[in-house]
């Protein structure tokens, strides 16, 4: 999946945006062996520009044709889905002016566009449609067909944002149609507000105001009646709420099930994982609603019946309905011992330790973290399950063999920051494999320090190098942006007049000095912290001033110099001390040189002395 080119008309603070995503940086040379088929993009500006909602604006674009309804705006998007390699590039073009009557969707087979092509090239290509100059590109929806089911040109979109969940929540909400249908009412009825109960209200309020016995709780029908978790994958994924510890647990048991055959081999995500406190899992603990269980339909069912069986222990909750039990799974440990005739899934067979038989029970042998990941997130779309809590053996051990303390730890316990760094570094193991995605991360940095933001772009690289798919990624680091070349940075820059517009960057980002990209992308005054600029010029204008310095005033600049940092200032302050002291020196030199009585032995002398003062300048020179 490849990104190609957006046009917004107006997505407040976005206004005439036009933005392409560049495919021409040099990987090749770089890469020879295997261009890397992943491409990886950058949204940088300063606060309030307008980054995230250019990621939120493309997520709406995807949600709406997903839905089969219009995002609110009017836009045009190009994309390819599949590779060139594969024989099986599709370039599409989604485009709306806003209204369902002006809205179409074309697709193209092949390589149609250029890898530089610009904005000009686009909107050259989207006045051409439908028409003779343009025979390859054909109307998948023709304009007042909209909408129509067309998943086959849907990328796996998932979203994760480290900031405010409300404005991208906003986006996944269901249209105002849907909802009015489930309350059966009509759009343009009046709202019944007689229906509305204050907050608290139970089913046994409702029941004495109707004069009726109280309902079963859990009666009501479930939010969701498919029985296959692909019907997850029809529909953009924000990873909110209990999903982020969903990818976690379905990307850790794949890499379990991918390990165990090799007896001793520590590769996969242990290495990374270990960077925040986490070593291995070592038991998972799912809370289930029995009442939901038995509402759900048989397909489901089925399978809450074979959870129960595989689970190493399930402990009853205090519950007044005798409905929730937490099923504990413990890594290695053997499956129960029961008839297995009993599983409804005959594939739990093959399960010797109870953490296979999990692995399992969330999809097929063959299968991804990222088909799991839809069928553990389905069971929390249900109210199946509420809850995921996972235990794991941390790095640090006790130095006391005789102390209690084993190292296991609650996942929940860890500090916020490296559950968020666990999470977010398993979004991209979750889609490793896939063809066709879009991550969109929204400052996936924050809590991270900067070792690990230096190595955000290497371990999606790592997870999803091979793949066909995309990364777009806002962020404020500069330390992220030295992994990537400027053609990959789209930078969004915000007018006097409010409007937010998009820019190429100006200055060369790939392997350059995260200092330079602070103030030339972000315009910092400097590359270092203020407090330390405001007092090192000082010192510098001070130093300046000195005419003759003395031997204390040298010894003091020397401390002075060893104790910065490399950098512009302490080669302004270097070759300031090599002056001093070749100034001191020549003073010397002088003063004896003067007791010379022969003339032309003085003269020789002063030359070699201005000679020597010149070759020790440009050393010092080279050094600064």
């Amino acid at each position: 999946m490849r990104l190609r080119y957006l046009n917004l008309n107006l997505y407040a603070p976005l206004s005439q945006l036009k933005v392409c995503f560049a495919q021409d940086a040099p990987w090749e040379a770089l890469v020879q062996d295997q261009p890397q088929p992943c491409a990886i993009h950058f949204v940088v500006g300063l606060n309030g520009s307008g980054k995230s909602h250019l990621l939120r604006a493309i997520a709406s674009i995807y949600i709406a044709l997903a839905d089969g309804r219009l995002p609110g705006f009017a836009f045009t998007l190009v994309y390819e889905l599949g590779t060139v390699a594969s024989g099986k590039l599709r370039s599409v073009i989604f485009k709306s002016s806003g209204t369902a009557a002006s809205t179409s969707l074309w697709q193209a087979e092949g390589e149609p566009i250029a890898k530089n092509a610009g904005s000009a090239d686009f909107e050259a290509l989207i006045e051409q449609l439908g028409t003779e100059r343009l025979p390859l590109f054909t109307p998948r929806i023709k304009e007042g067909d909209y909408p129509q089911t067309v998943t086959d040109l849907l990328p796996k979109v998932l979203a994760y944002t480290s900031g405010s969940w409300r404005p991208w929540q906003d986006i996944w909400r269901p249209p105002l149609e849907q909802v009015a249908s489930a309350l059966r009412f009509k759009p343009d009825e009046q709202y019944p507000f007689e229906l509305e109960r204050p907050v608290g209200w139970t089913y046994q309020d409702e029941a004495s105001l109707n004069g009726t016995e109280p309902a079963p709780q859990d009666q009501s029908p479930l939010p969701h009646g498919k029985d296959e978790a692909s019907d997850q994958l029809d529909r953009p994924i924000l990873l909110s709420d209990g999903r982020p510890d969903a990818a976690l647990l379905a990307v850790v048991l794949q890499d379990l099930m991918q390990q165990r055959p090799q007896e001793g081999d520590d590769r996969g995500l242990s290495g990374l994982f270990a960077k925040a406190g986490w070593h291995r899992l070592v038991s998972v603990r799912l809370r289930l609603d029995l009442h939901r269980a038995l509402a759900a339909p048989r397909a489901l069912q089925s399978k809450m019946h074979d959870l129960l069986l595989v689970a190493g222990e399930v402990l009853a909750l205090p519950d007044p309905g005798d409905r929730l039990r937490v099923l504990h799974f413990d890594v290695d440990a053997p499956v129960p011992a029961v008839d297995k005739s009993q599983y409804l899934n005959p594939q739990l067979s093959q399960a010797a330790t109870q953490d296979q038989a999990l692995t399992l029970m969330l999809g097929e042998a063959n299968q991804s973290a990222f088909s799991r990941f839809n069928e553990l997130s389905r069971w929390l779309a249900v109210g199946l399950i509420d809850g995921i809590e996972m235990s794991l053996l941390r790095n640090e051990k006790p130095e006391d063999e005789f102390a209690n303390d084993s190292g296991v730890m609650s996942y929940s316990d860890l500090s916020d920051g490296e559950q968020m760094v666990l999470r977010r570094w398993a979004l991209f193991h979750l889609l490793a494999g896939q063809q066709d995605a879009l991550l969109l991360l929204d400052e996936p940095e924050t809590h991270f320090n900067d070792a690990w933001k230096r190595e955000i772009v290497s371990n999606i690289e790592q997870a999803m190098g091979e793949d066909a798919s995309s990364v777009l990624i806002a962020s404020h680091s500069a330390i992220v942006l030295s992994d990537v070349f400027d053609e990959e940075i789209i930078f969004i820059k915000k007018g006097e007049d409010g409007s937010s517009s998009a820019n190429q960057v100006s200055t060369r980002t790939f392997a350059t000095d995260p200092g330079a990209l602070m103030m030339n992308l972000f315009h910092t005054q400097d590359s270092i912290g203020s407090r330390a600029q405001r007092r090192i010029e000082t010192f510098l204008d001070h130093v300046e001033q000195v005419q003759v310095p003395t031997a204390e005033q040298i010894k003091q600049l020397r401390a002075v110099v060893n104790r910065l940092g490399t950098g512009f200032y302490r080669s302004e302050l270097r070759a300031r001390l090599n002056h001093w002291e070749q100034t001191e020196d020549a003073r010397t030199l002088n003063a004896l040189i003067e007791h010379v009585k022969s003339d032309d032995l003085k003269a020789d002398l002063h030359g070699l002395i201005d000679k020597l003062q010149a070759a020790n300048k440009g050393r010092g020179d080279a050094d600064a």
